[in-house]
């Protein structure tokens, strides 16, 4: 139930948030006035503030705070209940709105937490790239979005050659830099309606929405230079870079068979020493690894 209430309110623009908020307190007000004074509603106002505190802005919070307030206030100066004095209907009205702004901050400040520690969970912490079970949750949406609108897409697989080495004969200190390097590189060259992430080891995907294939042989031609002249800068010892890209231009096919294709061009691009560079439109011809042979 939470998770389908999470999926309605979380899918929805600003504007269809703040008009669900508007219709709940809308709805709380009605049932407060025909209610009266022998049933208190008051608490359900909070679930409109609520739900405008976790997913939406802090203006559309704030406003949804201030009309439970004045809902309730209408309701009560409406229906005349006794007051020894009349101030103490704007008191209270006060208190109220003290009490919604009280919850929403904390709910704020608790969704920002959330928030935080879900990023910290899908991010890989040496390359600041996606790690590998938040690029598979985010690029899944993007290939299921391009394979239902037949939308071009470009999926890069890339391999760093001779990391073993480095590790065995610097360190992993110097490994690790090498790592960084290239997710600076990534970083850079990829835009925000991209995906980049550390898969594990020194293998990186990339994720290139509305790409046809002119584009992906550009973007991977560059990004191999860029990743080979940052590893050269660094001044570390000489890392290769294998990149196989798999360029659908109708549409893709489910991420891991996608993802798949991808690997196999790169593993091909690996016995390349020309240009380890590979990259194709389906159908795909790779040789089969053996199980044993690895890359």
């Amino acid at each position: 139930m939470i998770h389908l209430i999470d999926r309605f309110f979380g899918r929805m623009a600003g504007w269809q948030l703040v008009s669900w908020c508007t219709l709940l307190v809308a709805m709380f007000g009605v049932i407060d006035h025909i209610t009266g004074n022998e049933l208190s509603v008051a608490a359900f106002y909070l679930v409109p503030v609520g739900v405008a505190a976790w997913y939406g802005s802090r203006r559309t919070t704030w406003a949804i705070a201030v009309l439970a307030t004045v809902t309730w206030f209408g309701v009560e100066y409406i229906a005349d209940r006794a007051y020894s004095h009349q101030w103490f209907l704007f008191w209270n009205s006060g208190v109220r709105m003290v009490f919604f702004g009280i919850v929403a901050l904390l709910l704020r400040q608790l969704r920002l937490h959330v928030e935080a520690q879900r990023r910290l969970a899908r991010t890989d912490p040496l390359t600041g790239l996606l790690n590998r079970a938040g690029f598979l949750e985010r690029s899944e949406a993007l290939v299921n979005s391009a394979a239902r609108y037949r939308l071009s897409l470009a999926i890069g697989f890339i391999d760093l050659d001779g990391f073993k080495k480095v590790n065995d004969s610097f360190g992993h200190f110097q490994g690790d830099q090498v790592l960084r390097v290239v997710g600076a590189v990534l970083d850079r060259l990829t835009r925000d309606s991209d995906i980049a992430g550390r898969l594990g080891g020194d293998e990186f995907a990339v994720v290139l929405p509305n790409t046809p294939l002119a584009g992906a042989e550009a973007y991977f031609g560059k990004l191999r230079e860029e990743l080979l002249g940052g590893l050269r800068r660094d001044g570390g010892p000489e890392v290769g870079v294998s990149i196989g890209a798999i360029v659908f231009e109708e549409g893709p096919p489910p991420l891991p068979e996608a993802l798949r294709m991808a690997d196999q061009l790169m593993y091909r691009a690996k016995k390349s020493a020309r240009t380890g560079l590979v990259v194709e439109t389906p159908p795909v011809s790779v040789p089969l690894r053996s199980a044993a042979g690895g890359r």
